[in-house]
């Protein structure tokens, strides 16, 4: 059997996040603090304009062209990978 991982790490962006992002790369927020980053109170303006970061977990590596794509950079240097 193949050995299988679980990866995590940190995206950056504004406005709208990436949800596509969680089904496209099978991953999932890190904490409760990052799940709610995921869908802030947009009545609160400065969530469009100012950057967030939001800590993820997946079972496989983060494509990062694609949230490029949607406007959100992954942090290479935040990237680790456990064993499960």
């Amino acid at each position: 059997m193949a050995k299988q991982y679980r990866y995590t790490f940190t995206v950056e962006g504004k406005g709208q996040f990436a949800m596509d992002m969680l089904r496209f790369d099978c991953c999932w927020p890190a904490t409760s603090e990052d799940a709610v980053k995921l869908a802030p109170d947009l009545r609160n303006r400065s969530v469009l304009t100012e950057a967030r970061k939001v800590t993820l977990c997946s079972i496989r590596q983060p494509t990062d062209g694609r949230w490029a794509s949607f406007g959100w950079k992954v942090h290479s240097d935040t990237l680790s990978r456990r064993e499960l």
